[in-house]
Parts: structure tokens; sequence; C-alpha cells
């Protein structure tokens, strides 16, 4: 009597992987004590007995080990279940103003980010919503949740914050014809910020206006907006009235 050893292809396991992450080795998913040099098929052709989910399809994946006659053929399973990477999408930045309008921090996301995130950063993110009025600028995380084994995804928004520009408030002026010169920035109402320009129907030489050679009218002052801030302007009236004139001295 001769009796050759059965074979032994171990018992079934299974793994799940995520579509993005590294390859992995089969065999040692096998439970038991399965011998080597089998050979491995399933849904994708199997080479140097890896799974790499970059390239190839989930599910059923045999390991058999053949056996000496009359011993039969060994073969036991690995299933693999893929689950998909999450994507948050990938890094933007957004310059706003002070004063302007709450904008879509998701649409500042590159490429194809997943809806059902959750945002967070140095202020409270309500609505996905970020509003110069009330947050803080900075750095805002978009997290999107992965299904193990998959990670978490995260992009970054940056906000940056330019400060609105002040050219004050609209004011009026009435000077006498021969009057002296007056300073058009006192003129302004509020909290204008120097380093304006002024124009109007004359041109306003050092900020002031000279009744003896200038024209009444609107003069602008207006201060440059740093991007996305727009110029603000704020307008002096001059109003001019003609001085009084009682002729010279005289004597009979």
């Amino acid at each position: 009597v001769t009796e050759n050893a059965a074979t032994n292809a171990g018992t079934d396991g299974s793994i799940t992987v995520c579509d993005n992450g590294a390859a992995i080795d089969l065999f040692a998913q096998l439970g038991g004590t399965p011998q080597g040099g089998g050979t491995w098929s399933g849904p994708s052709a199997v080479v140097g007995g890896q799974y790499d989910p970059a390239t190839m399809t989930p599910g059923a994946y045999v390991y058999t080990v053949t056996g000496v006659a009359p011993c039969t053929n060994a073969t036991a399973t690995v299933t693999v279940t893929e689950n998909a990477a999450t994507n948050a999408g990938t890094d933007g930045s957004i310059t706003v103003c002070d004063n302007g309008a709450s904008v879509d921090l998701f649409v500042q996301l590159g490429g194809t980010p997943q809806a059902g995130g959750t945002w967070s950063g140095p202020s409270a993110v309500v609505g996905g919503q970020y509003d110069p009025a009330t947050m803080t600028p900075g750095a805002y995380s978009y997290t999107v949740i992965g299904v193990a084994p998959c990670t978490n995804a995260t992009a970054t928004v940056t906000v940056t914050e330019n400060a609105a520009t002040n050219a004050g408030t609209d004011g009026s002026i009435t000077v006498c014809d021969n009057g002296a010169s007056v300073d058009l920035f006192v003129q302004l109402g509020g909290t204008p910020q120097a380093g304006g320009t002024w124009s109007g129907p004359s041109a306003v030489v050092g900020g002031q206006y000279d009744p003896a050679t200038m024209t009444p009218g609107a003069y602008s002052y207006t201060v440059i907006g740093v991007a996305p801030c727009t110029n603000a302007t704020a307008t002096v009236t001059v109003t001019e009235n003609a001085a009084t004139n009682a002729g010279t001295d005289g004597s009979i």
C-alpha cells in the first residue's frame, strides 16, 4: 500500500479593500494552513499572488493546489470586496472683501468633490457658506467620511479677506468767492481713508478748494479698492456765494 498526502489549500477567506489602496497578498487571506505552490483564478488574472485594486476586479478568487493521484485537487476561495474611495476634491483658495456677500465654499474646491461632507475652520460654517461679515478668514477643511477600509478624504479652501476701502460719506460746504482755500477732505463725513484722489469741475491741488481760481460743484473723493473690493467714492458739493460790494470810500 502506497499512501499519498492529501493537498491542502486552506480554508475560505475574505477581505475588503479600498479601490485606491495598495496591492494585497491573496495567500495571506486564506485560513488554515494552505500549501504553497498553488495557482489563482478569478475575475482578473492574478500576478504574483497579488490583488491590485487599481487594475483588478473584485469577486471570488480561487486558490487551487493540484493533488497527487488518487488525491484530488484542493481548493479554497478568497472573496474580495472593494469599497470606493471618498473624494473631497483638491485644495482651493478665494479672496473676498470684508463687506462682500457670502460665498459657497464647496464651489471653491478643485477636482470633483463628493457632496455630503462637513466643514471645519476658524469659524463655524453654516450651509457651506463663508460670510465675511461674521466669519474669520483662514483655512477651511472639507472632509468626506470614508467607508472602511477607505480613509476620510480632506481638501482645504484658504480664505483671504481684504479690507473694504472707505471714502467717508458725502458732505457739502458753502464758501464765499473771495474767501480762503478750504480743505475738501475735512468736509467728508464718516471716517474716510487718506490717500485718495479728487476729481471735479476744476483740478484739485493738495486737496484744497480755492474760490479764487476754482469752479464750484461736485468734487468726488475716490479711494482705490484692493480686489475684489471695489473703489469707494464720496462727494463734497461746493456752493460759492458772491461777495457783497459796498464800493469804496468817497468824500464831498
